[in-house]
């Protein structure tokens, strides 16, 4: 590792380690980076250039892809390449699905088998606990619905920000006024509005580190709702179909996938029955 106090000089991206970058990235994890990111992947690199003190972004590259010694860096490589974009409520036609869906099931079956949803992509949370608190609403009308939460991401640093649930008071927009009052602590720091979630809303969660294109989905158990939006359109044709024919086999019968509005299903057709734009209901 390079020296503190290293001067740092300006050198260029090249284009040669901006593929070597790309083809660390999507080996690794699948994510595509296209030179129409240039920019964005090389103002990440110098971040982590000027975090470790290398003098040149070459030597950072040569350090993180190639030295023995460098394999912790290459994690935090892949978790600074990785896109963390997520709102609560976001696409709002789908929890309006989940709600009708919900209804319908608990009306017509009082079982109390928990019903489990995978937030797969969770990236800083906002996903899972928009889930969790839509779940404790409808518990004041069906006492008998029992839910549990998997979210998973391959962001270390993601999943972190997600475990501690204290987000800026201004990303709480898109939630109902009724809902904050009953599942937000407000608080302040360092002149800064906060909101935490509540307990009962952070009880229902449980994250995991997942690689979507490596890791088996098989040792979370089957699913009744499954939500990948905006995550798959960073890989390939070909890992899309391996991603959702997974997906496919995680869902029990007449689970529901939801996808994002920019995504559609590439191949395994069969598998699913499109119930609406983006959502998708397993044979």
């Amino acid at each position: 590792m390079a020296a503190t106090g290293t001067a740092l000089r300006f050198d260029p991206l090249t284009e040669k380690d901006r593929q070597r970058i790309a083809r660390f990235v999507e080996s690794n994890i699948g994510v595509q980076c296209p030179a129409s990111k240039h920019s964005l992947v090389e103002s990440r690199l110098r971040k982590r250039q000027k975090a470790l003190g290398f003098s040149t972004l070459k030597h950072y590259i040569d350090f993180a892809l190639e030295a023995k010694e460098g394999e912790q860096e290459r994690i935090h490589l892949l978790d600074t390449l990785t896109t963390n974009k997520t709102d609560f409520y976001r696409e709002i036609e789908h929890f309006h699905f989940l709600r009708r869906s919900l209804e319908a099931r608990l009306a017509a079956s009082h079982s109390r088998a928990a019903v489990r949803f995978w937030s797969a992509g969770c990236s800083t949370g906002q996903e899972p606990y928009t889930l969790a608190m839509e779940i404790l609403e409808m518990q004041q009308r069906f006492s008998h619905f029992r839910a549990e939460i998997v979210a998973t991401d391959i962001s270390v640093s993601c999943l972190q920000t997600a475990k501690r649930a204290v987000y800026p008071h201004e990303t709480i927009e898109p939630v109902p006024l009724a809902v904050r009052k009953k599942y937000l602590l407000r608080s302040n720091k360092n002149g800064r509005d906060l909101v935490q979630m509540d307990a009962p809303v952070r009880k229902l969660v449980q994250f995991q580190t997942l690689n979507l294109l490596h890791d088996d989905f098989r040792k979370n158990g089957a699913f009744d709702y499954i939500f990948c939006r905006n995550v798959m359109i960073y890989f390939s044709n070909s890992d899309r179909e391996s991603i959702i024919k997974r997906f496919a086999a995680s869902l029990k019968p007449g689970g529901i996938l939801f996808i994002g509005h920019s995504e559609n299903l590439v191949g395994n057709k069969l598998a699913f029955s499109r119930v609406q734009p983006t959502v998708y209901q397993r044979n």
